[in-house]
């Protein structure tokens, strides 16, 4: 959103978690689905410089579901847990595209 209708980087992340919290998931995954949603808003906010492709966004994103998973019994509630996901996941991202290029 930000990138293409030139709103502000905050609006598009709390617009992506408020359309995201309309999507109905089954209640046997409680609030995962939505907890992922939100921690990709998140990670959605880096700049473009860094970010260049959908695929880029792609790994991002099953890295960053991979830690959340990993991560789901280490820390309770969601205080901090999402946004360091979604910084894990870019940070990792950049490094290892860092390493192969």
């Amino acid at each position: 959103m930000h990138t293409t209708f030139a709103l502000p980087l905050v609006i598009s992340a709390a617009l992506t978690g408020l359309i995201g919290s309309f999507i109905p998931f089954p209640a046997r995954y409680k609030n995962h689905p939505y907890a992922a949603i939100y921690a990709g808003s998140f990670a959605g906010m880096c700049s473009t410089h860094l970010i260049t492709s959908y695929w880029e966004i792609a790994i991002i994103s099953v890295i960053g579901a991979s830690l959340y998973v990993l991560t789901i019994n280490m820390f309770t509630g969601f205080g901090g847990k999402l946004g360091s996901v979604a910084f894990a996941s870019v940070a990792l991202f950049m490094l290892a595209k860092g390493v192969v290029l």
